[in-house]
């Protein structure tokens, strides 16, 4: 992962590798879990998820916040790495915004209930203030990428005005997301097609064609 955008995990610090490898796995397994039944699950179900004991979950992670938050900051990290380590070449903007955008929305879907209840209602899980923060800091690193993407492929120079990231910030969410899925029956395609076509008309807007 580039430095622009690599997470620092201050939590993680001095681990083995053997170590890292196994809290890996066990965030790989308890991911359909968390995005199924969000983050109210206990340890016991976490443990029973990932086919290790309950004292053995506690010698990967302190504590059931600990671990959504950890699970909440993979699953963001592999968002950022899946969508621009290898952006896509060969395109101009607007491709791009359509290609990003197809990609994001199918790693998103995979995140599920549990990062949807830290971003919409993390006053009531006042507990998980890391993951609160782990999402909110991701999400500023996902929409600084993206906007800075899409100005170097559109050929402009310097930094790119905040109203263009605050934009893209707004629409590409998963309050927009959610409101157009759940509220107008909107499927994932059609969401893609309507956020890429309010962000092509921002970026067009912001570079100055008509």
């Amino acid at each position: 992962m580039s430095a622009a955008f690599a997470p620092n995990h201050d939590d993680e610090d001095g681990l083995t590798p053997l170590l890292r490898g196994r809290r890996d796995a066990v965030l790989d397994a308890v991911q359909p879990l968390l995005a199924a039944e969000g983050v109210d699950v206990t340890m016991d179900q976490l443990a029973a998820a990932a086919h290790i004991g309950r004292r053995t979950l506690f010698r990967y992670f302190p504590s059931r916040e600990a671990l959504i938050a950890a699970a909440v900051r993979r699953s963001y990290d592999r968002l950022l790495a899946e969508v621009f380590e290898a952006p896509p070449q060969g395109l101009g903007p607007e491709d791009t915004i359509r290609s990003v955008l197809q990609r994001t929305h199918e790693v998103a879907e995979r995140m599920g209930r549990a990062h949807w209840q830290v971003a919409a209602d993390p006053e009531s899980h006042g507990e998980l203030g890391d993951a609160v923060a782990a999402r909110q800091q991701a999400r500023a690193r996902y929409v600084q990428r993206f906007t800075d993407l899409l100005w170097a492929r559109a050929r402009m120079t310097g930094e790119p005005p905040r109203w263009l990231v605050d934009a893209f910030g707004l629409v590409e969410s998963l309050f927009a997301f959610q409101a157009l899925q759940r509220d107008f029956g909107r499927s994932s395609e059609e969401i893609v097609e309507t956020t890429t076509t309010i962000m092509i008309a921002a970026l067009h807007e912001a570079v100055g064609v008509e």
